[in-house]
């Protein structure tokens, strides 16, 4: 019986150590995530930035031609 316990307690030790990493993995996924986010949030304010640069210089070049 004592060695069954001490089974079932040293298996319930190793599930347990195994959620643990699990859970570890899925924080460091999820940082991931929320670090890529804001890269792409920067990413797409400086391609909105650029756009409406580019939509002065246009209108700046058609004006002239007109």
């Amino acid at each position: 019986m004592n060695a069954q316990i001490a089974t079932a307690v040293e298996q319930q030790g190793a599930v347990s150590e195994d959620i643990n990493r699990s859970i570890i993995n899925i924080r460091d996924a999820a940082d991931t995530n929320v670090q890529t986010g804001q890269n792409n949030l920067q990413s797409a304010k400086s391609v909105a930035q650029l756009t409406s640069a580019l939509s002065e210089l246009a209108k700046q070049f058609w004006e002239k031609r007109g």
